[in-house]
């Protein structure tokens, strides 16, 4: 074991000292994925609370690898995942009691990493934010331990409490494992994000034949997957291969069924690691949808599966300068390819009535769009003639899709041919449509507005 002068020079990204006097250097990649967590505790307690007259009373949020809770930023600091998630969790509390000023909320956070240093300067950290009261109410429990055996401790407290739970896991290589991620989606109103290193598996892999990966590949539960990884200098399908091989093990082996990607890229041909939420509640992904859009900077090179959406670092965003609206290409093409989707699934179950919400539940961890992209496909599809909206046994033209609209195939017009590769696109509409539903897909959205959408389509 490396000692801890050691440490801070030869991994400044990763040691913290007890007393606060060397933080490591933030890197852009964890910056990303901090605003993604910060953006999505506010949102999770925003939806939880807001939801009915009383909403969800009881919170437990676990950060397994929480580090030291502070960065250095150039001249500036930067707050950690832990000091993040409990300003957020204050944030999005205040913003439902504007509207519901009785709505209370019993929440206790978990901090824990393996190094007493880095606990140390939590606590420091946490003090000096002006969470102290946080420390000597109990509401904050930091532990100095190793995550793998305080999980079950974890698991225990998050059982004896009640209420929803979220895990925040972020280790410094493949400590996550189908295994764990079980143990969390079981204990039912619980989901993760959790990163996991894609870039580090995939030189394992290279390695297999070694005894000691082999033992290593078989504790992670990977001896039966990525047999077949695709050639490097076939990229895409190498990409496309390897996360959908992700998405399988922790399905079949983490019990969970409903994910999310977000790639952390570092160059053009090779995703760093993923950021991965699991859960069990369609609105949870919604919502991570949400947030992840935020901080996407990828051109979209999409075909349900390679990147999807991610963010590729400054230094390759310099080299690969681009003088087009990234967000805005993005979202329209999005839209496009979602309009394929859904026709094609809509065609495909001629025989089935599906209303809006489960058209969009059925077809949800297929691509990376929102619900506010959801509705304008289908407003598209209704002006194309290629779709009938149903609304209290009438048809309907109304623009403003409702979740129990039976949406079904028009009976006399079917320009949509199927191939092994999937669909020709649709015929495009009236320009007037066009630029109408891409001004409204491209509007900022307040989370207020985004809250209400969310109750209204998911009816949770």
């Amino acid at each position: 074991m490396m000692s801890k002068k050691d440490r801070a020079s030869h991994n400044n990204s990763c040691y913290w000292s007890a007393d606060g006097t060397h933080l490591p250097e933030i890197q852009p990649h964890t910056k990303i994925k901090h605003q993604v967590l910060g953006d999505y505790t506010q949102r999770w307690v925003e939806t939880l609370t807001g939801h009915g007259k009383y909403g969800v009373r009881t919170v437990t949020l676990v950060d397994g690898f929480c580090g030291g809770g502070m960065y250095t930023d150039g001249n500036q600091l930067w707050e950690g995942s832990s000091l993040r998630m409990i300003r957020k969790v204050e944030e999005g509390l205040r913003n439902v009691q504007e509207r519901k000023p009785y709505q209370e909320l019993d929440v206790k956070f978990i901090f824990i990493d393996n190094d007493p240093d880095h606990t140390a300067c939590l606590n420091l950290q946490l003090k000096n934010a002006g969470f102290e009261n946080y420390i000597e109410s109990g509401k904050c429990e930091i532990i100095t331990g190793n995550f793998h055996e305080k999980l079950d401790y974890c698991l225990h407290r998050i059982i004896e409490r009640k209420g929803h739970s979220f895990f925040f896991l972020d280790p410094f290589g493949l400590d996550i494992t189908p295994e764990i991620v079980k143990k969390i989606i079981d204990l039912g109103r619980s989901e993760v994000l959790f990163n996991h290193m894609l870039s580090g598996l995939v030189r394992i892999l290279g390695r297999r034949d070694d005894p000691i990966y082999q033992n290593f590949l078989k504790e992670f539960g990977v001896d039966d997957y990525y047999n077949n990884i695709p050639d490097s200098k076939d990229f895409q399908h190498r990409q496309g291969y390897l996360r959908d091989q992700v998405l399988k093990l922790f399905r079949e082996k983490g019990n969970a069924q409903i994910l999310h990607t977000f790639a952390l890229i570092k160059d053009r041909q090779s995703v760093y690691y993923y950021l991965i939420h699991a859960s069990s509640n369609a609105t949870a992904l919604s919502v991570m949808k949400d947030t992840t859009w935020l901080q996407n900077n990828l051109e979209y090179q999409f075909h349900y599966g390679v990147y999807g959406i991610g963010y590729r670092t400054y230094d390759d965003l310099v080299k690969n300068f681009r003088i087009f609206d990234v967000n805005k290409q993005n979202r329209e093409y999005c839209v496009n390819r979602l309009n394929e989707q859904l026709i094609k699934f809509i065609y495909e179950n001629d025989n089935i009535s599906f209303n809006f919400k489960e058209l969009f539940n059925k077809t949800l961890q297929e691509n990376p769009a929102t619900k506010l992209m959801y509705v304008d496909a289908v407003n598209y599809l209704l002006d194309d003639g290629e779709i009938l909206v149903m609304r209290n046994g009438k048809i309907t033209t109304s623009r403003s899709i409702q979740p129990k609209d039976i949406i079904m195939k028009a009976k006399h017009k079917q320009t949509i041919l199927f191939n092994d590769y999937g669909v020709k696109p649709v015929n495009r509409r009236e320009k007037k449509h066009h630029k109408k539903a891409t001004k409204k897909t491209n509007s900022v959205v307040s989370d207020s507005k985004q809250l209400n959408l969310f109750d209204r389509l998911t009816g949770d």
